[in-house]
């Protein structure tokens, strides 16, 4: 298979027949949520301007994919030899660390927390986080680097899986992505073998919804 032959299609964002919000940006403005959406864009700018490769993960990638939830907090993907670097970078910045949580703050309250590449994305599971670099896990969106969509569905399902705690949350948002992006059990493909079981479970789960 070709390399971009490997990535996952994309579709338009129909949730159920009906078009829905395509801006993230706008999105956010909608949930009271702008202050979020101006922090992700100032790491972006700092991160970009000290050439530190990042991702956004978590609910903001959700957002950017295409369902608009809220979320509080800010997931940034960096590789482990540039923690000190992402480091000094925001506190350069003005952004404030809290040894206790083990995560940044903005001036507006906006946290930052910061996944490892390399590093698994799951208690027990295969899959790792991914590499905050390449077409096959990064993609452009809205002026972000946001983790591939096949990428943030393994990273979801993984964790899931592992946490009992985080079993509604992180499934409700991969049913979510499913029926918004009309995904079907062909999509699998673009996952690790160990989660494409439960993704097609999760495809029934969508379509028995709809």
């Amino acid at each position: 298979m070709g390399l971009l032959n490997s990535f996952e299609p994309g579709v338009d964002f129909l949730l159920r027949g009906v078009p829905i919000v395509t801006s993230a940006h706008k999105a956010y403005i909608m949930l009271g949520k702008e202050s979020l959406w101006h922090v992700a864009t100032r790491c972006h700018e700092l991160f970009d301007s000290a050439q530190i490769p990042y991702s956004i993960a978590g609910g903001v990638a959700v957002c950017l994919h295409g369902y608009q939830r809220n979320t509080t907090d800010i997931d940034l993907i960096i590789h482990a030899n540039d923690s000190q670097r992402v480091r000094e970078t925001l506190v350069h910045a003005g952004f404030e660390w809290s040894p206790e949580s083990v995560e940044f703050r903005s001036s507006e309250g906006v946290t930052l927390q910061f996944l490892i590449a390399g590093h698994l994305a799951g208690k027990h599971a295969e899959v790792r986080i991914p590499e905050p670099t390449g077409e096959l896990n990064v993609e452009y969106k809205e002026g972000l680097n946001v983790v591939r969509l096949s990428r943030l569905i393994e990273m979801k399902i993984a964790c899931g899986s592992g946490s009992l705690r985080r079993t509604h949350k992180d499934f409700a948002d991969v049913v979510e992505l499913i029926a918004i992006r009309q995904l079907d059990h062909s999509f699998a493909r673009y996952l690790h073998p160990s989660l494409r079981k439960t993704f097609k479970e999760l495809v029934r789960v969508a379509n028995d919804n709809q």
